[in-house]
């Protein structure tokens, strides 16, 4: 009996250890800074085909500084006012295929999170 115990407890360890090592590269995947704060949308805008609504965002960053994403004249403020039908300016892209927030990126480990938080 104390065998099979071991072996169970043991087959146990080597599946949550398999597991741990399998998911922790997933949460490493993008950002990881502290935000730059929030954001408030004064209007509904699309940005490649996501509509963005008026409210509050929360904006994570990967290689590239808050000061060039936000304020008046930055990034992320250039993608909400310009056409819905106007392609991003290069070299950005939309990440469709990213799980979660909407993902854009310039270059590897460039890029940007953008987090809808409230109206």
């Amino acid at each position: 009996m104390a065998i099979n115990l071991f072996n169970s407890a043991w087959r146990c360890s080597l599946w949550s250890a398999l597991l741990l090592s399998t998911t922790s590269g997933c949460w490493a995947q993008g950002p990881q800074t502290p935000p730059c704060g929030k954001l408030v949308v004064q209007q509904d805008a699309w940005v490649e085909g996501l509509h963005f609504k008026r409210g509050i965002y929360r904006i994570h960053t990967f290689g590239i500084s808050c000061d060039k994403l936000l304020g008046e004249h930055g990034i992320f403020d250039q993608f909400l006012h310009q056409d819905q039908n106007t392609p991003l300016p290069k070299p950005w892209k939309y990440l469709s295929d990213a799980i979660g927030f909407p993902k854009f990126v310039a270059a590897s480990g460039v890029g940007f999170r953008v987090q809808w938080l409230s109206d």
